[in-house]
């Protein structure tokens, strides 16, 4: 409890307010949680192609159309359950040679991507990227029912230390309908769903594949705490973004590194953790990613006061890659070390990558 006391969150109210703000997963209501409804579509200024592409829809995908009241609760209760209860990155067993282009390795069970990890005495100050929201295709058969996701999100910390300050876009399917989300999330609190009620309550009108998304985490130190601004923009549904401001102790929240996720979601249990599907994707990725570091702001790539580390995502038995970055897609790839192709090297590109898999059943 002593943790929790050092931490202050705070929202700014706009031109739109929910009636059902609060901080999921924490008894304490949340006053005047704003929406920017109104906000103006941001020009991406990079062409709608290879990391910005959605991919194409599969014949037979579930749709995303049902909005019965009942179900629509149920699916958007068990994600903010999932997600508040989500892990930082959890360690994969699983050794992978160092990647391409001046960057490290860093096996993981729940996340894909790069992080940057500070090495010296600064913190990361800002974080930046765009992407798109991918196309996806919902288990069917026998895993029709099966609970899948992909969270998207940019953020602050959880790869050295136990705090998040992210947010992001995610897609969930459930009962093999398909819903789709803007979120954030501040420690030490659970994940916050935004969007529009119509979205929330009826699964109608909601972020879908191909919205254009820029999303960053901006730090202010004031005199031992740290103010944070987490903005994001879906110039394809402007009524989806959002800007909400927190505030965190700066001994608590320490801004060490900076990262650009692919996310499946690693619940945290008493005896340990459990790993919930990665659901199959179309190819996605970042575009433009930039951290502000000891006031020097930098591509992902271009970090240099620590260490930038490629995150591929294996499944939690050690036996198979789920999703690295640069992987074309097919069939599983193989954890065999002595196989440099089990698991491309890769290397941003102007703060940019792309990732796609295939199947996760």
């Amino acid at each position: 409890m002593k943790l929790f006391s050092k931490i202050r969150i705070s929202l700014v109210r706009a031109t739109h307010t929910s009636s059902n703000s609060h901080i999921f997963g924490s008894s304490r209501p949340f006053n005047g949680k704003r929406r920017l409804a109104g906000v103006v579509a941001v020009l991406l200024g990079i062409a709608a192609s290879g990391v910005l592409a959605a991919g194409q829809v599969r014949p037979g995908a579930p749709s995303s159309s049902e909005h019965n009241a009942s179900a629509v609760a149920r699916a958007r209760a068990a994600f903010v359950k999932n997600m508040s209860s989500h892990r930082p990155l959890v360690r994969s067993t699983v050794e992978k040679q160092a990647a391409s282009g001046g960057t490290a390795s860093f096996p993981s069970v729940n996340w894909s991507g790069y992080t940057d990890v500070e090495g010296g005495s600064n913190t990361v100050s800002s974080v930046s990227g765009q992407w798109v929201i991918p196309n996806v295709q919902c288990p069917i058969g026998t895993y029709r029912n099966q609970d899948a996701f992909i969270a998207q999100w940019v953020g602050l910390d959880g790869v050295t230390d136990g705090t998040v300050e992210q947010l992001g876009t995610a897609t969930q399917c459930f009962g093999g309908v398909t819903y789709y989300y803007v979120w954030y999330e501040m420690f030490p609190f659970g994940m916050v769903e935004e969007g529009t009620q119509a979205c929330i309550n009826n699964n109608v009108d909601c972020p879908e594949p191909g919205d254009h998304i820029t999303a960053s985490v901006t730090v202010t130190p004031a005199g031992g705490t740290n103010n944070y601004t987490l903005s994001l923009t879906d110039a394809t549904h402007p009524a989806e973004s959002f800007s909400v401001t927190a505030s965190c102790d700066s001994s608590t929240c320490l801004d060490s590194s900076a990262e650009w996720i692919v996310e499946r979601p690693a619940l945290a249990l008493p005896f340990g953790f459990q790993i919930l599907p990665l659901v199959n994707f179309f190819r996605t990725g970042f575009s433009n990613g930039a951290l502000t570091s000891g006031g020097k702001t930098t591509a992902i790539e271009g970090f240099q006061d620590g260490t930038v580390y490629e995150a591929q995502m294996s499944d939690d038995s050690g036996s198979y890659w789920l999703d690295c970055v640069g992987q074309k897609g097919g069939p599983f790839q193989l954890l065999e070390t002595s196989d440099p192709n089990a698991c491309p090297t890769a290397s941003p590109s102007h703060g940019s990558f792309t990732t796609t898999w295939d199947s996760s059943f």
